[in-house]
């Protein structure tokens, strides 16, 4: 019977669309972009950068699940899980492996006799916000000693947001979402951790920001089911797809 209905009625059996904070940042930043990844499914090649952060989060992963408790614990963890793609040169290759190293060595130090417990590492999330489903994952979420909960998200560019930039982010709003509607727990502070500054930027959360959230999501999830995908050219210099896009090369215009 299911069946059957499924062949007369295929629109009320539909897949719910899906939403993530990548996909919702790659339509923010320009919606021709979004098309170009999750349409087309095209795929920027590896790069250093790209590379270097996955190496990272990989490493902490592996050393907090493998209770890990020295620096050379987590230099084990680096070393297994280095991810050599996307250089083009052997000394990049170790420009690139020092210059994490000097970060988890930094990070080690400060964070070394952290009496607080991790409770999840890279905890995904699939839940339902009106007509879509939200999906993601969490780098990390630690119970504090005073019974609070900490969401924590590893970043490797070079770039140091302000308090301001991260107490109005979007990513960082999801999460507390999702805390709350996935993994039913309050999480009491939410937390950047730029690596390559050795500094941890936190914030909160109030219902009426995450609420906001939920409003962009929906918009934005609308506007591409619409197939609204006006190209946003004023990000074409810093875009990955520039030199492949007709917007962002004019020779690809021509051609």
């Amino acid at each position: 019977m299911l069946n059957i209905l499924r062949r007369l009625f295929p629109s009320f059996f539909k897949p719910a669309m899906e939403m993530s904070y990548s996909r919702l940042n790659a339509y923010r930043f320009c919606p021709w972009k979004y098309k170009f990844i999750y349409l087309d499914h095209m795929h920027v090649p590896p790069n250093p950068a790209t590379s270097l952060g996955l190496s990272i989060h990989k490493a902490l992963e592996n050393y907090y699940l493998n209770a890990g408790r020295s620096f050379d614990d987590l230099m084990e963890s680096y070393d297994k899980c280095w991810v050599n793609e996307g250089f083009v040169s052997p000394q990049q290759v170790q420009d690139y492996f020092e210059k994490g190293q000097r970060m988890l060595e930094n990070y080690w130090a400060a964070n070394k006799d952290n009496d607080s417990e991790v409770l999840f590492l890279e905890k995904e999330f699939n839940f339902p916000i009106g007509a879509i489903r939200l999906r993601g994952i969490i780098d990390r979420i630690d119970r504090l000693k005073d019974g609070s909960y900490e969401v924590i998200d590893y970043k490797t560019h070079a770039e140091l947001w302000s308090n301001a930039r991260v107490d109005a982010d979007l990513q960082i709003s999801l999460y507390a979402l999702a805390c709350k509607k996935a993994l039913k727990i309050e999480p009491g502070t939410l937390s950047f951790y730029f690596m390559a500054h050795d500094k941890k930027v936190s914030t909160k959360r109030t219902d009426a920001d995450i609420n906001k959230a939920v409003v962009l999501v929906n918009e934005t999830a609308q506007k591409i089911l619409k197939s609204e995908f006006t190209p946003n050219t004023a990000n074409c210099p810093k875009c990955d797809f520039k030199q492949m896009c007709e917007y962002g090369n004019p020779r690809k215009r021509q051609g």
